[in-house]
């Protein structure tokens, strides 16, 4: 073998092992490569794992967003839900004659029941307002009843002092009714009580006749009766005769009315 020959082989050796390392290194790097990007899939899967951490949180948030809204909504519903008294004056709720009546044979006696009969409420205030009743609707509670007529001025002024005593008896605690009985003819101007009070008004009519049941026929305006609870007469009082003065506007008038009031609740 020549010189040539054997200097060409032995540097073929010598390079062989060089190129096996260099091999091997791109063997590894490739591995590493490899751990890199399933290092990168794990993070992928991290960022993936957040996301449902974060989808589910905000799932959550919505949930109970929609939990509170739904109990705003329940206390909602529960604030406006009315639970108050009705807004209106007098009983609630009417009573008719009673089976086999008759009239009382002196109906300003104190002893005496009330007279009988049915009228219609045009009070827009009262409870009853449009309804035809009888006086046995206001048993239960000591019962003011005055004969009146609303072209009248001095009943105008009366009954706007009742009124008054109605809302101060009102204010101390007394549970009353008051009911004025309007004359029959007089329809037509029943908005002069109507604007003057808020207690029931019933209107007379002619084949009724209240008037005359409870007083002398053609008069009677102005008196004044007192019931008890039991619809027996506690005390009457004639506007006319003056004796006691029942004039609403003078303090004497006033307390007179007043008092009777008061010893009818004492019974």
């Amino acid at each position: 073998m020549t010189a040539s020959l054997r200097f060409f082989f032995a540097g073929a050796l010598l390079l062989l092992p060089a190129c096996q390392g260099i091999t091997v290194t791109n063997q590894d790097a490739g591995s590493e490569s490899d751990d890199i990007g399933e290092s990168t899939g794990d993070s992928t899967d991290v960022g993936s794992d957040a996301t449902d951490a974060s989808e589910t949180t905000d799932s959550a948030t919505s949930d109970t967003a929609t939990s509170d809204t739904a109990t705003s909504d329940t206390g909602s519903s529960t604030d406006t839900t009315d639970t108050g008294p009705l807004d209106c004056t007098g009983p609630q709720g009417i009573q008719p004659l009673p089976a086999n009546y008759s009239q009382p044979a002196s109906p300003k006696a104190p002893g005496s029941t009330w007279a009988y009969f049915e009228l219609v409420d045009f009070q827009p205030q009262s409870c009853n307002f449009g309804q035809s009743y009888s006086l046995e609707t206001f048993k239960g509670r000591v019962t003011l009843v005055s004969l009146m007529r609303s072209t009248c001025m001095i009943c105008q002024g009366t009954i706007e002092k009742l009124e008054q005593m109605y809302q101060q008896l009102s204010d101390e605690g007394y549970e009353v009714w008051f009911v004025v009985i309007n004359q029959h003819g007089y329809d037509a101007s029943q908005q002069e009580f109507i604007d003057r009070v808020s207690f029931p008004l019933l209107q007379d009519r002619v084949e009724v006749d209240a008037w005359d049941l409870m007083n002398i026929p053609g008069m009677g305006t102005d008196d004044m009766y007192i019931y008890g609870a039991d619809g027996i007469l506690h005390s009457y009082f004639n506007y006319a005769a003056n004796n006691p003065s029942i004039d609403l506007k003078t303090q004497a008038g006033w307390d007179t009315v007043y008092n009777a009031i008061l010893d009818a609740l004492q019974g």
